[in-house]
């Protein structure tokens, strides 16, 4: 996603995707900082969606609300709320009051998909998600957020099948959050805190962030942080770091007519010639080189 783009998207379904079993009707992402002054943020919501949380709503269709950073909490009627912490994933249920909203002292990160069908009503018509459960606690998985920000990407093209596509993906986070529930082990802190750390990346990669930040923002000291890392990816978060940059170069080297010091420069790298460098490390090749034999007409 391009710093300060849209990140959600409204779609529409025809006769034949309601067919299909499940539809789309919204996927997006916000990151909600400390101290907001409005949620949710005023930012062209249909008013079928947007609410206020001391109104709360209730929506016809179901939603998959994910947090990844922050905690917050979730009313089930306007004296009853359960808190939300990082790592978990709200089924919200159609035709049912509910309204959330993240703690002032920390913000959050939220991430949701929203959809409906014949297919979804079966899931709980056969028990398996409970109808009384509404928070479901799995952990950071950053496989999980990387299907949320594929299917905006989808979303956001809204090329021919895009219902079917985003359909197939909304059932992959259903049933992964029915995997990470059931197998979620509480002691398994490492394992969280690498996944963890790689959302960390993923979403402030266009800030610069160097690996120092990642270890901060789990409140460990570097020199272990580097060493667990290495141990469950194989690269150090340096290289981790640099591998994401690069595999977005190439993209935007093979779909748009960025300049190449565009490219540099809204990856954070800090001259031309550094970015050639290690793009040519990473890739055996030269960003011109690589545009001219890959790039899409």
């Amino acid at each position: 996603m391009e710093k300060n783009s849209v990140n959600y998207k409204y779609l529409v379904r025809s006769p034949r995707d309601i067919d299909w079993g499940i539809t789309v009707d919204t996927v997006g992402s916000e990151p909600i900082p400390p101290n907001y002054p409005v949620y949710p943020p005023r930012t062209g919501h249909p008013d079928t969606f947007y609410f206020t949380p001391s109104r709360g709503r209730v929506l016809d269709s179901y939603q998959l609300l994910y947090i990844t950073r922050g905690k917050g909490y979730f009313y089930t009627s306007p004296d009853t709320f359960i808190e939300i912490k990082e790592g978990d994933i709200l089924i919200l249920q159609p035709h049912v009051w509910h309204s959330y909203f993240p703690d002032k002292k920390t913000g959050w990160q939220e991430y949701w998909i929203g959809f409906q069908g014949i297919n979804m009503d079966s899931r709980f018509q056969n028990n398996f998600f409970a109808k009384d459960q509404i928070v479901y606690h799995i952990g950071v998985q950053d496989s999980i957020v990387k299907l949320y920000e594929q299917a905006i990407q989808v979303a956001m093209e809204e090329k021919a099948a895009c219902q079917q596509y985003l359909a197939g993906i909304a059932n992959l986070i259903l049933g992964m959050t029915m995997y990470y529930s059931q197998n979620y082990e509480f002691d398994n802190k490492a394992t969280e805190q690498i996944s963890k750390a790689k959302v960390f990346i993923r979403e402030n990669l266009l800030k610069g962030i160097g690996p120092e930040e990642v270890a901060d923002s789990l409140h460990m000291s570097y020199s272990w942080f580097r060493k667990l890392f290495k141990e469950y990816t194989g690269l150090s978060p340096a290289h981790y770091i640099q591998e994401l940059k690069i595999q977005q170069a190439k993209d935007l080297l093979a779909t748009t007519q960025r300049s190449t010091k565009e490219i540099a420069y809204y990856l954070t790298f800090d001259d031309i010639p550094y970015f050639t460098k290690v793009f040519k490390k990473y890739t055996g090749y030269t960003p011109q080189s690589y545009r001219k034999k890959f790039g899409r007409e």
